[in-house]
């Protein structure tokens, strides 16, 4: 029987519309002996009434709910991290701001971020092979070499172009702490 990985800290799998995030997020968790799947979208849809999505207007509103949406998911992550549940944290973190205030809300617990960073024609191919209502409907190429741009070098960037979900998933597993921990 394969050895399980480690299943300490908070995993963040990041990445662009596309990239391959909420594929394999579940897939990773499934490798672990208890661990908890926790998707960003899910939780910014919980805002039935107001919400303003990502780009959404008014832009100060979008950045408050998606910081809210973040906060959420850590303080979910936390609770699941107490009870040995291992939190994989599902969501799109564009920018240095948010990747930072994560991590401190997660602390004093291991941090390991991992960005699906397949090239940016290939996220777009992945999104418009989905049915509509799961498509992504705005070009999302500027927040793409933003993303790489603010955060270049920091965590596992895995470029998941050539790789099935399941390889993803397996390779996340194995190796997220020696090569994701922040």
């Amino acid at each position: 029987m394969p050895q399980r990985p480690r299943s300490t800290g908070c995993l963040i799998i990041s990445g662009m519309p596309g990239s391959g995030k909420s594929t394999v997020s579940p897939l990773v968790a499934a490798h672990h002996e208890r661990a908890a799947h926790i998707s960003g979208d899910v939780l910014s849809y919980m805002v039935v009434q107001g919400r303003v999505g990502f780009l959404g207007e008014p832009a100060e509103e979008s950045r408050r709910q998606a910081l809210l949406c973040a906060r959420n998911m850590c303080a979910l992550a936390d609770n699941f991290a107490e009870n040995d549940i291992f939190p994989v944290i599902e969501h799109t973190i564009a920018d240095r701001e948010m990747l930072d205030a994560m991590v401190g809300w997660l602390r004093p617990r291991p941090v390991l971020f991992v960005v699906l960073a397949p090239p940016l024609a290939v996220c777009r191919e992945r999104n418009a092979a989905r049915p509509a209502r799961s498509r992504v409907h705005f070009d999302f190429g500027p927040q793409y070499r933003e993303m790489r741009e603010r955060l270049a070098g920091t965590g596992w960037w895995l470029d998941t172009a050539t790789q099935t979900p399941q390889e993803t998933a397996a390779a996340i597993a194995s190796q997220a702490h020696e090569r994701a921990a922040l």
